[in-house]
């Protein structure tokens, strides 16, 4: 399969508004295009469902995207005024090109303007701005101005090793801060954000990597938001990083404010193998192919069949959804290779008010049932769209259907 080349609008055209046309009937389970789905088997799965541990094959900046392919090779494309492309020069490229001397890389992530690569070898290379100390190291900086009057911007044109950070299996990148978590357990966070998310360093500013957490049963580290750091452990333990974590519970008298963001917030739901935060509320996905989310249901985020928002306490399972394989955002994969989706997402061109609706507005509480992929193979998680990878390695974005499903091919694909 062969792409032509696409413009860099593709990257920035992140904000994504999923649609489909609802027929609401008394007692079915709503289903885009005006089609009654089943409510799924219920049985629970014969082999319960493993901690998701994909790799970040590909990271989106509100203007730039950085792959790593199946070979190990790293490439950029989009807007580089800051050397996030990391080519050596400050540039705007709208076709993928390959990041000259980067081989061996197996995950990559991006925050506002810079960018982290981990290799093989457990080591961390970065590039972009550092005005947020977000790379771990001094950078080169770039130079402007007039002799005698000569100014540097603090922008790392190329890929360099972070010094003295070894044995890491996972990154991911915030805004402004970096984190990386080492085969022991620990996460090492780093910039000017770091403490407002896990205060256990008081600095403002942390320039070289620094242990803020550790635990040696992380089994899985994401971040899908500015201000949350999400992480599983070993035993399906789901543990969240965050200060406006009580935003998002404000009716749970369980759920105790905290002053000091040292200690995480532990979710009460057991057997976790995935979770994604979506903004307005954590989203998780259990062993046995069940969806709890908690947060504000005003949009019907939380996909109870209704709008009531401030009324659900904690986490509540997501309603008409069985047999799960994958979640994202507002949207899951299930077993048979259908694409769920519910909330502010759901265009709906005619609402059908019979007895108490699930529609308003071209919102859905409920989930609906989408379309079937059948070459799916995971989601890109990430919460600037709705993104999928097929078998053969290429991404697509789902855009807003209306009547039809629609997925926007990206140009480029990790195979």
């Amino acid at each position: 399969m062969r792409l032509s080349t696409y413009s860099k609008s593709i990257v920035l055209a992140l904000s994504m508004s999923l649609g489909a046309c609802s027929y609401l009937l008394p007692s079915t389970t709503p289903s885009a295009f005006g089609l009654l789905a089943d409510r799924g088997d219920t049985r629970p799965f014969e082999q319960p469902l493993p901690i998701n541990t994909q790799p970040k094959r590909l990271a989106l900046g509100s203007d730039f995207a950085i792959g790593v392919k199946e070979d190990g090779t790293v490439w950029s494309w989009g807007s580089g005024s800051k050397g996030e492309l990391g080519m050596g020069k400050k540039e705007n490229r709208p076709s993928p090109q390959a990041i000259p001397n980067m081989t061996d890389f197996v995950e990559v992530a991006v925050g506002g303007s810079h960018v982290l690569a981990l290799r093989k070898d457990g080591t961390v290379w970065s590039w972009g701005n550092n005005e947020k100390g977000v790379l771990g190291y001094k950078e080169e900086g770039v130079p402007w101005g007039i002799p005698p009057k000569i100014y540097f911007d603090p922008y790392q044109l190329t890929p360099k090793q972070i010094p003295d950070l070894k044995d890491v299996v996972s990154i991911a990148a915030g805004h402004n801060y970096s984190l990386a978590l080492d085969k022991q357990g620990k996460v090492w966070g780093w910039g000017s954000d770091i403490n407002l998310v896990i205060n256990s360093v008081k600095s403002l500013l942390i320039k070289t990597p620094t242990i803020v957490y550790e635990n040696k049963n992380i089994k899985k580290m994401a971040i899908t938001s500015a201000t949350r750091v999400l992480l599983i452990l070993e035993n399906g333990t789901g543990l969240v990083f965050g200060g406006d974590i009580e935003s998002l519970d404000d009716i749970n008298e369980d759920l105790h404010p905290k002053k000091d963001y040292q200690n995480p917030y532990v979710i009460p739901v057991n057997h976790i193998v995935d979770i994604v935060d979506s903004g307005v509320g954590i989203m998780v996905l259990r062993r046995d192919g069940t969806v709890w989310i908690m947060g504000r249901n005003l949009h019907g985020n939380l996909g109870q069949c209704d709008f009531k928002n401030n009324f659900y306490k904690g986490f509540v399972q997501v309603k008409n959804l069985k047999r799960v394989k994958q979640i994202n955002s507002q949207m899951a994969l299930d077993e048979q290779g259908y694409i769920w989706a519910w909330g502010g997402n759901i265009y709906v061109p005619y609402t059908y008010f019979l007895g108490k609706s699930a529609t308003r507005f071209g919102e859905e509480s409920c989930s609906v049932k989408i379309k079937k992929v059948p070459d799916f193979d995971f989601f890109l998680p990430t919460y600037h769209a709705n993104i999928y990878a097929t078998k053969d390695g290429y991404f697509f974005k789902m855009t807003e259907p209306k009547r039809n499903f629609d997925a926007q091919p990206l140009p480029w694909s990790w195979k």
